[in-house]
């Protein structure tokens, strides 16, 4: 069974975790390139995949 690190969402003392940021502003956010280097490093590719495209969709300017 593959380990997931918590998501920095849920403890972020600047958001709300009800209503988390924009994929926008995780890009500039240290916790969450953290949280995606941790996902790396337990391999858990499903969930850096998912997380990954969605960064490169805001990159890209094809907000969905």
């Amino acid at each position: 069974m593959p380990i997931y690190p918590i998501y920095p969402c849920c403890y972020c003392p600047i958001g709300d975790p009800s209503d988390p940021c924009s994929n926008s502003v995780k890009v500039s956010c240290n916790r969450f390139l953290d949280y995606i280097e941790k996902l790396s490093k337990y391999k858990s590719h499903n969930i850096l995949i998912k997380e990954l495209k969605d960064l490169i969709t805001i990159k890209g300017g094809k907000q969905s």
